[in-house]
């Protein structure tokens, strides 16, 4: 029987809380193993440092949307269906959480959230002021995305609804301005209702 495959990470992450979903909504075995980045253990897996870091059986990959890519493709499911042209729209909307989306949201939660939570300092109000610009952009577009729909890519959750979606992971703490976007706050909340989504809630405190 081969061993689970190992995610190295601190839950808390919303880039950890990717895999571990997949892996939840798939009932993929896996050992969340809590690391700090450049933690040895996550450089002997992943030599940039990052986390999510993951190993299967000997095969070693970082980055998160790609460690979820992996998890979905070792078993069918509509989550990342076989469909060339669903699985194409799926990884435009992986593409875009890479160089759209957390650029925009990241400052605003390092800011609001981490600094405070690690004692890193004051609040830099004149980063946040720049972020929220280029939030209030991507929000807007993503908040058009579910005209007519309740998913990003066909009739349920995919693994785009899950890595856009873990971005919102700290949004209450972080203070995201989503009072104008009804379509995500209440595509939001049906990817909270889901099993894996509960399951993989960072616990604070």
């Amino acid at each position: 029987m081969s061993e689970p495959i190992k995610i190295y990470g601190v839950p808390v992450s919303q880039n950890v809380r990717k895999p571990l979903a997949v892996a939840a909504h798939l009932g993929i075995s896996v050992e969340s193993i809590p690391c700090r980045p450049h933690d040895p253990a996550v450089t002997a897996v992943n030599p940039c440092g990052r986390i999510p870091a993951m190993d299967d059986d000997g095969f070693k990959l970082g980055e998160s949307n790609a460690i979820m890519v992996h998890l979905a493709s070792k078993k069918p499911s509509d989550i990342y269906p076989e469909n060339a042209a669903a699985r194409a729209e799926i990884n435009s909307w992986l593409f875009w959480d890479n160089a759209h989306w957390t650029p925009a949201y990241q400052p605003i939660q390092y800011e609001r959230f981490i600094k405070p939570m690690l004692n890193r300092g004051e609040t830099d109000e004149a980063i946040v002021e720049i972020a929220l610009k280029a939030f209030e952009r991507e929000a807007a577009h993503l908040d058009a995305a579910f005209a007519g729909k309740l998913w990003l890519v066909g009739d349920g959750p995919t693994i785009a609804d899950m890595a856009v979606g873990a971005g919102l992971t700290h949004a209450a703490a972080a203070k995201f301005p989503l009072d104008d976007y009804a379509n995500i706050r209440a595509w939001y909340e049906r990817l909270g209702a889901l099993d894996c989504w509960k399951q993989t809630a960072p616990q604070m405190g």
